[in-house]
C-alpha cells in the first residue's frame, strides 16, 4: 500500500505537515512547518518555523495533520502528540509515519518503553536532552548511514559524535538524533494508550494501521487516527474565536515564515 492508498480518502481541507524536509506527502497543499531551515546541507521544504511540541496553529483549527518520520526525532514524542491533537477540529485526522526498527539502521536498538515515554511527558523532556545519545551513537549501523567509512575509523567517527551531541546539550543546545525507538507493537500501544490516560489531552480513535508502509519503501509504520468528538464545544468555541480575532488564521499572529529566495 502507498500513500495513494489513504490520502484522497482522509486528508481534504486545511492541513499541515511537520518535517517534511525534502519528501512532501503527495497529493496534498497544506502548511509546511519545520524547525530547521536546512538539514544535513539541504533546505528543508517549509513555510513557518515550528516544532512537533510546539506548532504555530490555533486550537481545533485544521482538519489533517501528517508528520512523517518526525516523531522519533521527539525526544518528548507524548508532547509531540498533544499538540498534534490540539491543532485538530473534532473528527481531524492525525496522519503518522515512523520508522520500524526492524528495517532501518536502529535494528540493533532495543524499542522505547511506553512507561519511558510517558515520564518524559511528565518531566517536560526536551530536545536538548544526552539520555539516548550513546544508545544512538553506539546502536545504529554505522555503515549503512556512512557507508564511505573505512571499518577502522567507525570507533572514532562514534566517540567524536557523542561527545560533539553532549557538548552541545551541555550548552543549551538542541540535538537531532532518533530518540525514541518503535516497532508495530510498541508505537500502536503509544498511540492507543494516550487517550485512556487521564492526565493527557488526547481523545481519538484508530482507524488504519498498516506495517512494512509504503510498499515502495517498506521500512515504515503508518497509523491514521481520528479525533473524537467529545470536548467538541470548547474546541469550537476557541476555534472560531480565532477565526474573529487572528487575521493569519490557523496561522498564529506571530508565525514567523521561513526566508524565501527570490523567483
Amino acid at each position: 500500500m502507498t500513500h495513494a492508498d489513504f490520502v484522497p480518502r482522509y486528508l481534504k481541507g486545511k492541513g499541515v505537515e511537520i518535517g517534511a524536509f525534502k519528501t512532501p506527502i503527495p497529493g496534498i497543499k497544506p502548511i509546511y512547518i519545520d524547525k530547521f531551515e536546512e538539514f544535513a546541507g539541504e533546505p528543508c521544504h517549509a513555510d513557518y518555523f515550528g516544532e512537533s511540541v510546539s506548532l504555530p496553529l490555533t486550537d481545533a483549527s485544521l482538519d489533517y495533520v501528517v508528520a512523517s518520520h518526525v516523531l522519533e526525532h521527539s525526544a518528548n514524542p507524548v508532547k509531540a502528540l498533544v499538540e498534534w491533537h490540539r491543532v485538530l477540529k473534532p473528527g481531524g485526522i492525525a496522519y503518522i509515519v515512523v520508522p520500524d526498527k526492524r528495517h532501518t539502521w536502529d535494528r540493533a536498538r532495543s524499542i522505547t518503553p511506553i512507561d519511558h515515554m510517558l515520564e518524559d511527558y511528565k518531566g517536560e523532556t526536551s530536545d536538548c536532552d544526552a539520555t539516548h545519545v550513546d544508545d544512538f551513537v553506539y546502536g545504529i549501523d554505522w555503515q549503512e548511514i556512512f557507508p564511505d567509512v573505512k571499518e577502522n575509523e567507525i570507533d572514532s567517527q562514534r566517540k567524536a559524535h557523542s561527545e560533539n551531541f553532549k557538548k552541545e546539550v551541555s550548552e543549551g543546545k538542541e540535538i537531532n538524533i532518533h530518540f525514541h525507538v518503535f516497532d508495530p507493537s510498541n508505537f500502536r500501544q503509544l498511540l492507543e494508550s494516550v487517550s485512556e490516560i487521564e492526565y493527557i489531552p488526547i481523545s481519538w480513535h484508530l482507524l488504519e494501521y498498516v506495517e512494512r508502509f509504503p510498499e515502495d519503501c517498506p521500512h515504515g509504520i503508518l497509523a491514521i487516527l481520528k479525533k473524537n468528538e467529545k470536548g467538541r464545544w470548547g474546541n469550537i468555541v476557541s476555534s472560531t474565536f480565532s477565526k474573529m480575532f487572528s487575521s493569519k488564521y490557523p496561522l498564529m499572529s506571530d508565525a514567523k515564515a521561513f526566508p524565501r529566495e527570490a523567483s
